[in-house]
């Protein structure tokens, strides 16, 4: 089934790849480096996150991401959240996405973007244990305004939701990585 699918998504991009509305456009790649917040079991959680993309067309754009969310604290590490019940805990969430502007080229760009991948939890119960890591499906959608300041360089602000599907683990309890969202991304042309 996991093939099927993976098939089929494969072939909804190499057909919107070839669509009009990504006709006109030529590859121009950029790297976005952004920060959020969420909240999780009520508590401030922050995250960290890289994205590679280009555009697909005039409006659309299509991004490779990462991001990192401490959940409890590190040795040599400047933060000390303690989400979980284990000493050492993370959730790295990778993925694909994809943004939609209203307009081709303005200054404040109303946009909505949504995402799907995974997201893998690691922890470590003592300093000695071998790490366990656990992964589920992710997804997300938001929506935001894109700041275009120059042609090469913009700033987009998002709210939203992540849907993080996932059994009571850590100590956290079931879902409780599902959570509303809000981030500030820097996204700089690579040309």
């Amino acid at each position: 089934m996991r093939v099927t699918s993976k098939t089929l998504f494969l072939a909804f991009l190499v057909c919107l790849a070839l669509s009009p509305l990504s006709a006109a456009v030529e590859w121009q790649p950029y790297l976005a480096f952004g920060s959020g917040d969420t909240k999780i079991e009520g508590k401030e959680a922050p995250y960290l996150e890289l994205a590679l993309g280009t555009p697909l067309g005039s409006r659309i754009n299509a991004e490779a991401y990462v991001s990192a969310q401490p959940l409890s604290g590190f040795p040599y590490a400047p933060f000390e959240e303690s989400d979980t019940d284990s000493v050492h805990a993370l959730a790295i969430q990778s993925g694909f996405r994809v943004s939609l502007t209203l307009f081709d080229d303005a200054t404040f760009n109303p946009m909505m973007q949504v995402s799907a991948g995974h997201i893998a939890l690691a922890s470590q119960e003592t300093e000695d244990a071998t790490p366990n890591i656990t992964t589920y499906f992710s997804s997300s959608i938001a929506s935001g305004f894109e700041l275009n300041f120059f042609d090469s360089f913009q700033i987009i602000l998002l709210s939203g939701y992540r849907y993080n599907p996932h059994e009571a683990i850590l100590g956290l309890g079931k879902d409780a990585l599902s959570s509303h969202y809000s981030s500030v991304s820097f996204r700089a042309v690579l040309d």
